[in-house]
């Protein structure tokens, strides 16, 4: 039968199929040349960078875009954006992108769809508001999207591509509490994501307030003060992606999300106090501060001491804000060892650096918290999106 996995109770009819070419209106969308945009005005040009950057399926007016066009005599010149426009991004060089699609929420008819999109409108009223922004994004769609996109380094679909998806809808009321699910839920996702954020700028805050009175702290220099290493090749297919019993010692990455942890191996290299940097790729220069007993892969420097009188929360802090000026562009970013070690940095008495370090501890302990609580409500939507669709 054409019916979710998931389904809410008072709902038993069968999905219908719909062909999408008898449904869809599509608009030519447009592009600029530099010259033509700007960053702030009145007329928005949502375009497939825009698209990328949202965590849900909905644009609204309070959303950030990136452009805007200089033209202000707009009026019949371009097709405006209205409430529940379907947008897709026409191009992704990220395989997990293909086909991602926003849906407009009051925009107030001053926004036009830009470079690489595609403008698909319901004039037959078909979908239920916030549906098809939900729907278009559920892997039931991407993963027909992804066998008929076109491309190699660049992905692309065309509306032929999506008027060959196989859909299939519910009533429009099934529709309507649908989307209202999941939009509550993108609502404590935001917040929930808007509330690490205040930790970690209040954070940042504290850390420019210390160095706005800096006058008393005293230069060091990293290789008077740290031995210098780095971690070593580990095949991605000796270690487990979850912590358990037996692979419960983290290994750390050249990656900064989760706290730079690529996944879990069975024994360990490092235990202690000890700080890491990402020696290459896009982050590199990032530090962190590590304590317990894990493993570093072959893009993860580390830096330790016997005395452990600097290895702290502030020390990794007061370094991120050097190793950027340090990091090589030529190429793959990098900051190798024999750099870090020349890096020089003010810093406070030991006393202060331990006070404010249990502080810095409280906050990112408490991001920590936060932020796996954000995971769940992602997981949470991710187990959604898969089982509430057909």
């Amino acid at each position: 039968m054409n019916v979710p996995k998931l389904r809410f109770k008072e709902f038993n009819d069968e999905w219908q199929s719909i062909n999408l070419a008898t449904i869809f209106q599509y608009f030519a969308t447009n592009s600029f040349s530099r010259d033509q945009l700007s960053e702030s005005g009145i007329l928005k040009n949502l375009h497939y960078g825009d698209i990328h950057r949202k965590y849900n399926s909905i644009v609204n007016e309070n959303d950030e875009i990136t452009s805007y066009i200089k033209d202000i005599n707009y009026d019949n010149k371009y097709e405006l954006l209205k409430n529940n426009d379907l947008i897709f991004a026409d191009a992704s060089e990220d395989y997990e992108g293909i086909g991602k699609a926003v849906e407009v929420l009051n925009v107030n008819n001053k926004t036009i769809s830009g470079l690489h999109t595609i403008l698909a409108r319901d004039n037959l009223n078909v979908f239920a508001p916030m549906f098809k922004g939900y729907y278009f994004n559920s892997p039931i769609v991407h993963n027909q999207l992804r066998v008929l996109a076109n491309g190699f380094k660049v992905y692309g679909i065309s509306k032929d591509s999506i008027n060959k998806l196989n859909i299939k809808v519910p009533s429009t009321n099934e529709q309507t509490k649908i989307a209202n699910t999941l939009y509550l839920l993108d609502k404590k996702i935001e917040l929930q994501s808007k509330k690490i954020e205040d930790l970690k700028l209040f954070k940042k805050g504290l850390i420019l307030s210390l160095k706005k009175n800096s006058f008393d702290w005293h230069t060091v220099c990293i290789k008077d003060l740290f031995k210098i290493t780095r971690g070593v090749v580990i095949p991605k297919n000796e270690l487990s992606e979850f912590k358990s019993g037996e692979y419960k010692y983290p290994v750390y990455s050249s990656q900064t999300s989760n706290q730079g942890v690529l996944g879990y191996s069975d024994t360990f290299d490092f235990n202690g106090k000890y700080l890491t940097w990402t020696t290459d790729g896009a982050n590199a220069g990032k530090v962190f501060y590590r304590n317990g007993k894990f493993r570093c892969t072959n893009v993860c420097g580390v830096l330790y001491e016997d005395n452990i009188k600097f290895t702290n929360e502030l020390f990794a802090e007061l370094l991120n804000y050097e190793t950027p000026k340090h990091v090589s562009y030529v190429g793959n970013p990098k900051l190798m060892n024999n750099i870090m070690a020349n890096i020089k940095i003010k810093i406070p008495s030991n006393e202060i650096q331990e006070n404010i370090s249990l502080v810095i501890n409280t906050i990112n302990h408490k991001v920590n918290l936060e932020t796996n609580k954000l995971l769940k409500l992602q997981e949470l939507k991710k187990g959604l999106m898969q089982s509430m669709f057909v």
